[in-house]
């Protein structure tokens, strides 16, 4: 029974990824669709609340990576649901600032365990594209940030006042990947820079994988041929 249990928990260890992929991808895909009704905000706190959970996951390896994912991610949890609750613009702002702590903090650790590994799993493949998404979202979080503090920091071509978080996670991803359609841009320079770290975050980023799964390719090939 003890040898089950702890095959169980080291499989599950190898997949902490896995599940915070599988909540980041859900959101960007469903997001679109659950918006447009009266239930919206509730159904898009949903699709958040389940990354939060799925994050202290991914990090739970070290018991100081935990704390610290609990710490930002509880008050992001309760003041996002308090604010969907009440409404109070104050209240999102505080929790912007605690849940773009958290996506920055999950993709830091994640990175780090991208970049330390030798051995590439699919947790490793997994962990590098959750990443990705993180970053996504995290600079879609402070360009919301920005705008609730400074309405008209950003103008979209369809008009229809202050953007709202749903816009920000494709002008978010729009930007990370450098398309740059241009429907929605940033007018402020606290914008402006804004996305121009984005954009710069988003070209390093493929690179140093790129380089770093080269690497840990020829690694493997170097010690098999010993």
């Amino acid at each position: 029974m003890k040898s089950l249990l702890s095959r169980y928990l080291a499989r599950a260890r190898a997949m902490q990824f896995h599940y915070l992929l599988a909540s980041l991808v859900l959101l960007l895909a469903v997001y679109p669709y659950v918006i447009a009704g009266p239930s919206g905000p509730v159904a898009l706190k949903v699709l958040t609340s389940f990354i939060l959970i799925t994050g202290v996951y991914a990090v739970s390896n070290r018991r100081r990576q935990v704390v610290i994912a609990g710490l930002l991610a509880v008050p992001a949890f309760g003041l996002g649901w308090l604010h969907v609750i009440t409404g109070d613009p104050t209240t999102g702002a505080v929790e912007s600032v605690f849940t773009l702590l958290f996506y920055a903090f999950t993709a830091l650790v994640g990175l780090s365990r991208v970049l330390g590994t030798q051995r590439i799993t699919t947790d490793t493949i997994y962990g590098a594209v959750s990443v990705y998404l993180l970053m996504g979202l995290t600079w879609a979080t402070a360009y919301d940030l920005v705008e609730s503090i400074n309405p008209g920091s950003f103008s979209a071509e369809s008009g229809g006042g202050t953007l709202a978080f749903p816009a920000f996670i494709y002008f978010s991803f729009v930007t990370l990947a450098t398309l740059g359609y241009g429907d929605i841009t940033p007018i402020t320079d606290q914008a402006r820079s804004l996305a121009l770290l984005e954009t710069v975050s988003g070209t390093l980023y493929i690179a140093v994988l790129i380089a770093r799964l080269v690497a840990a390719a020829g690694w493997r090939n170097s010690a098999g041929g010993e």
